[in-house]
């Protein structure tokens, strides 16, 4: 058989039959593509609004079991797919307020709520970030809006109960402790935590009888919780019952031995209840946490208790760090050396703080008190004379004026009969 010739022609028939064919799948293919190409293009919003739900499902998940950084980032995910999700939004303002962002929270829940009216979980949020800048007020009412949307929201109710306490609109706040009492029925520690508030309440408003049983109440239900033995001895001090205090504060460290703030009110109350050498001892247990007030306390408790060194010492140390709120402090030092017979100190010292004060009518009557008791009487005479003018000096100055100028004209007459 002879082989074919190779005809130029023909290849390029050939080729173009192949150009051809090749170009009409191409275009089938294209043809093919096309309509799920578009499929595509139409499921991606509704492929990011799925995304952005889930997001904000996990970050409430995560929020709820406080995992802030992980709830953010999922809460922010979902802004990012849906920036007019308002849920998200109210989300990261939550997390902001459990951070402690308050500023920043209060202008993502602020924004949430102004269209989402419905959000109590975001709601609450918002009444804890005014409660916590001190706008009560605005807490108050913010708390009002997630109780009316959901009435038995123990948390809300109770928040808002602690609001109304705060501005003083008792009689709202009794009622809305009264309705927390009835829900929380058959919830032990819910049911205390109610009582609690109302013992709040009705301490606050001056009703320590019925603060004392709301409270105790509370105690019974929950024997451990610190924060009912604090309660009870707030209502107590309020009340001046010193010794009911101090034995509630005792309960407190018994649960809570480290509790700091509770051994210095332990301290303080025993210094109310003038028992000054174990209101020392409680003092300084705590040492370095010592705050101003707290060292002011404890330099009266040196003084009352003859330790004027180390008095003036601590009284120095407050001068030291408010100098401007204590100006006043430099009488107590006079005065504690005055108690402790040690007048001459006593003068150095009402010199020093007139130095700095010298309107201080309490550093001019210490110091003639002082000359007094040095037998100096012709000095003292116009140191009183000074206070005269000083309501609360005046009646006082006036009779120990009387009675130095008597024995200046007994010493001297008995001078002139000695000669």
């Amino acid at each position: 058989m002879r082989p074919q010739r190779f005809v130029p022609g023909a290849w390029r028939t050939l080729c173009l039959v192949a150009l051809c064919a090749a170009l009409g799948c191409a275009s089938q293919t294209t043809r093919r593509e096309g309509p799920s190409s578009g499929t595509t293009a139409a499921a991606r919003p509704a492929s990011a609004a799925a995304s952005g739900k889930a997001h904000l499902a996990t970050g409430r998940d995560l929020l709820k079991r406080g995992l802030l950084d992980e709830a953010e980032r999922e809460f922010r995910l979902a802004i990012e797919a849906d920036p007019n999700d308002l849920e998200a939004v109210a989300g990261l303002g939550q997390v902001e307020v459990a951070r402690g962002q308050y500023s920043e929270g209060m202008a993502h829940l602020e924004r949430a709520t102004r269209v989402l009216s419905q959000m109590v979980s975001a709601l609450r949020s918002l009444g804890d970030a005014y409660a916590a800048t001190g706008d009560l007020t605005r807490a108050a009412s913010a708390y009002r809006q997630a109780v009316a949307l959901a009435p038995t929201d123990l948390e809300a109710r109770l928040a808002l109960v602690r609001s109304l306490t705060e501005i003083g609109e008792y009689g709202e706040a009794r009622s809305a402790c009264a309705d927390a009492i009835r829900l929380a029925k058959g919830n032990p520690t819910t049911l205390a935590q109610a009582y609690r508030q109302m013992g709040e309440v009705y301490s606050r408003e001056g009703n320590t009888p019925e603060g004392f049983a709301s409270l105790y109440k509370s105690a019974e239900l929950d024997p451990r919780n610190t924060q009912t033995a604090k309660s009870l001895a707030t209502c107590a001090v309020r009340a001046g019952l010193y010794a009911e205090a101090a034995a509630a504060y005792a309960r407190v460290l018994k649960l809570a031995p480290l509790d700091v703030e509770a051994k210095k009110q332990l301290a303080w109350v025993n210094f109310k209840m003038e028992r000054y050498p174990i209101a020392i001892k409680h003092y300084e247990a705590v040492g370095d946490s010592l705050g101003t007030v707290d060292r002011y306390y404890l330099a009266q408790a040196y003084a009352k208790s003859n330790r004027a060194d180390r008095a003036v010492e601590l009284f120095r140390d407050v001068v030291r760090i408010d100098p401007d709120n204590y100006k006043g402090v430099y009488c107590n030092m006079a005065y504690a050396y005055y108690e402790a017979n040690r007048y001459q100190r006593a003068i150095e010292v009402a010199r020093e703080g007139l130095a700095k004060d010298s309107s201080s009518a309490c550093l001019r009557f210490c110091w003639a008190q002082a000359l007094d008791k040095l037998g100096r009487h012709e000095e003292a005479i116009p140191v009183f004379e000074t206070v005269l003018n000083d309501p609360a000096y005046a009646e006082s100055a006036k009779r120990e004026l009387e009675r130095q100028r008597r024995i200046v004209r007994l010493l001297k007459s008995k001078e002139r009969g000695g000669e």
